[in-house]
């Protein structure tokens, strides 16, 4: 089918590649292996490229190295571990700032974007910015998104953000515990993302950044959490939202509005528990 009637883009997401560092390096491999067998039109990378620290140039210079060995057109939005955790709500020792966000537009281009392809539209926000306590940046993204989505009306339309909206449900309060609150967008930006969703028909909203799997839809759109290509997160113990297993979205997207997906990898890819290695050594990712 012409990509004018189809589109297969397939959302990757924390691949966490570090320079000099094996580990999640076989399981990127793997990802190369996969496009170049099946040949998708086009990647999302969906945030959290480098291993753990935004301020590690080698690491950044080595993961765009490693993207580019997909060879098809690729658009990147910012994770907590590129530019900084989230000034307000976030839990990392650091935090979004100007240089930060220099430093990731250098290495690999827009931070937010938009396009259309297939009779859909595309749009991606960096999640980072938002309840940034005043930056600049965030206000023109706020701006620049109400734009784009208006331009996009008339077609349905696709949200890739780094982190989730929420947890349970769109109502809820921003949680006490650090590692809940920076999990999810904060309420107030997520309120009014989701009345810009209303207004303009955005059909999915895909995440990242919980090294989860989880899908559901309420309200006419369907979220996405993707898994991470690199590991599982956290103990079997702890409360997990959604599967603790390791793979990327493959979505067809077609002209008629339908869409299909599907989450592929987890029978290909290792599944590495993370919280193992940091068990072992507590500074790795």
């Amino acid at each position: 089918m012409p990509l004018t009637e189809e589109l297969r883009l397939i959302q990757v997401a924390d691949l966490h590649l570090g320079a000099g560092r094996e580990h999640h390096l076989d399981n990127w491999r793997k990802v190369l292996a996969w496009v170049e067998r099946e040949r998708p039109d086009m990647a999302v990378i969906n945030g959290d490229l480098i291993m753990s620290d935004p301020d590690t140039e080698s690491d950044h210079e080595f993961a765009r190295t490693q993207v580019d060995r997909l060879g098809i057109p690729t658009r990147f939005l910012p994770g907590n571990h590129d530019v900084g955790d989230n000034v307000l709500f976030g839990k990392m020792a650091q935090r979004v700032t100007p240089e930060r966000l220099a430093r990731f537009r250098r290495h690999y281009g827009e931070d937010h974007w938009s396009f259309a392809a297939a009779g859909w539209g595309f749009v991606g926000v960096n999640a980072q910015l938002f309840g940034s306590g005043g930056l600049a940046a965030e206000a023109e993204q706020w701006a620049w998104l109400e734009r784009s989505l208006a331009q996009l009306d008339g077609k349905p339309i696709v949200l890739f953000t780094h982190k989730p909206l929420f947890l349970d449900f769109p109502g809820e309060g921003d949680h006490e515990d650090p590692t809940m609150r920076q999990s999810v967008v904060d309420a107030a930006s997520r309120a009014r993302l989701l009345a810009l969703a209303h207004a303009h028909d955005v059909r999915i909203v895909s995440s990242g950044h919980k090294h989860q799997t989880r899908t559901f839809s309420l309200d006419g759109i369907y979220h996405f959490w993707g898994p991470a290509t690199a590991c599982v997160n956290g103990p079997p113990t702890t409360l997990h939202y959604g599967t603790r297993e390791v793979g990327f979205i493959d979505y067809r997207f077609r002209s008629d509005g339908t869409f299909e997906h599907r989450v592929t990898g987890a029978d290909f890819l290792f599944r590495h528990e993370n919280y193992i290695r940091k068990l072992c050594d507590p500074d790795t990712h």
